[in-house]
C-alpha cells in the first residue's frame, strides 16, 4: 500500500497533541514537511509532493482566508483539512466554499485524525460530527436568506486582503 505523504503547516502554534505527535509513528503516513506558516522556505515545493496537507486555523489568522484558495489554486489535486479550534457556524462553509476539502475541529483530532486522511486521500470530503450541525445551520440559513450565495467570510485578517 502506498504511504500517503503529508504535509503540516501550524502556524506557528504548537499545541499538545499535535498532528504531527498523532501521525509521526503511524506506517501508512509520511511526514513530507512541517512547518510554522506558509511563507516557511521549502513549504510550497513540499505541498507539491504531497497528497493532504494539514492546516491549522492559526495560518488563517495570519495570512487570511485567501490562503486556502492559494494552496487550491497552485495543487488542484492536493486535499485540504482545516483544522478548526472553535466550532463557528460561518467558518466550516466558508472553508469548504474557499477549496478545503475536509474541515475538523481540534478536538476530533486526537480519535479521528488517523480516519480523515485516508477518506480526503480518496477524494471523498470530510467533516467532523461536532461540525455537521455547524454546516447544517449555515445551509439551513442560506435556505431561509434565499440568497443562495455565501455570506461574507469571518475568518480575521481576511479585510486586509480584499
Amino acid at each position: 500500500m502506498k504511504k500517503i505523504n503529508l504535509t503540516i503547516i501550524s502556524g506557528g502554534v504548537q499545541k499538545f497533541p499535535g498532528c504531527a505527535d498523532i501521525l509521526e509513528d503511524c506506517p501508512e503516513f509520511s511526514i513530507v514537511a512541517r512547518a510554522g506558516g506558509l511563507h516557511d522556505s521549502g513549504i510550497w515545493g513540499a505541498m507539491g509532493r504531497s497528497d493532504v496537507v494539514l492546516l491549522d486555523e492559526a495560518v488563517i489568522e495570519l495570512d487570511g482566508a485567501d490562503a486556502i484558495r492559494s494552496i487550491c489554486d497552485c495543487y488542484p489535486m492536493l486535499k485540504l483539512l482545516l483544522i478548526l479550534d472553535d466550532d463557528s457556524d460561518e467558518r466550516v462553509m466558508e472553508a469548504i466554499a474557499l477549496g478545503a476539502t475536509g474541515v475538523m475541529e481540534r478536538t476530533s483530532i486526537r480519535s479521528m485524525l488517523r480516519k480523515a486522511i485516508p477518506v480526503l486521500y480518496a477524494g471523498e470530503a470530510w467533516i467532523s460530527r461536532d461540525l455537521v450541525h455547524s454546516l447544517r445551520k449555515q445551509m439551513k440559513q442560506e435556505l431561509q436568506d434565499g440568497s443562495g450565495g455565501t455570506h461574507p467570510m469571518t475568518f480575521p485578517g481576511r479585510g486586509k486582503y480584499n
